[in-house]
């Protein structure tokens, strides 16, 4: 029963990155497509932390948790970047 959760769970995160993808190409205004890129990287976040449930890696949690932790520091430089900000003040 949790393996077919596990397994709609990942369907409707990769939905999810598809859509994200698509606004992020169409997207009007460069928020709209830095928003679609931070949910297309936590997506990719959550789906690596699925498989990592799924085939009971404790590795791919680790890494996932790592990159959740870069995409992180990335979303906060793009926004001081697009509020005119100097990167390391």
């Amino acid at each position: 029963m949790i393996d077919m959760i596990l397994v709609f769970s990942l369907g409707m995160f990769i939905i999810s990155i598809t859509l994200s993808m698509y606004r992020m190409v169409v997207g009007p205004t460069i928020p709209d497509r830095m928003l679609a890129l931070d949910v297309i990287s936590y997506g990719l976040t959550v789906v690596m932390g699925i498989i990592a449930v799924i085939s009971g890696s404790p590795y791919l949690i680790v890494i996932s948790f790592s990159l959740a932790l870069w995409f992180f520091i990335g979303a906060l430089y793009v926004a001081r970047y697009m509020e005119g900000e100097q990167i390391g003040d």
